[in-house]
């Protein structure tokens, strides 16, 4: 079984659809959070399907196809795309061993001041999770 890492990156921000973006000054790093990735199986592909232009918050950008199926990438922010994560070609795996570190998907430039979006904090995206966790528990 494949050991995630819990290591994230400095400035992680989340959504409720289990994106984060780390954002460095203009350009934010965006993939998908080891919460999410819990029980998926091994890597099998990525589908893009949005790789250009501006992309709309919650606009489906990505599906991972996985042993148990697809998971779903949404844009985090209202962002301008501006490429792909070069170091997941033929290295899949690097999503599910460091999902919220080296295993980024894409990089974008956000098209709002990181004051202006809503994105959650670690710590309210762990109690997020642990109020989902808590439902599907019932």
């Amino acid at each position: 079984m494949m050991r995630i890492s819990t290591v994230s990156r400095p400035r992680i921000q989340f959504t409720g659809q289990h994106a984060w973006i780390d954002l460095n000054g203009s350009v934010g790093f965006v993939g998908v959070s080891a919460f999410r990735l819990q029980g998926a199986g091994e890597v099998r592909s990525i589908r893009w399907v949005c790789r250009k232009g501006n992309i709309r918050q919650d606009e489906l950008v990505a599906e991972i196809e996985t042993d148990n199926g697809w998971i779903p990438v949404y844009a985090p922010v209202c962002c301008k795309f501006l490429g792909v994560n070069n170091q997941l070609a033929g290295n899949q795996a690097l999503i599910l061993e460091s999902p919220q570190d080296r295993g980024w998907l894409f990089f974008a430039s956000p098209l709002k001041s990181p004051g202006q979006l809503a994105l959650l904090s670690p710590d309210e995206y762990r109690k997020f999770t642990q109020a989902q966790t808590a439902e599907d528990d019932e």
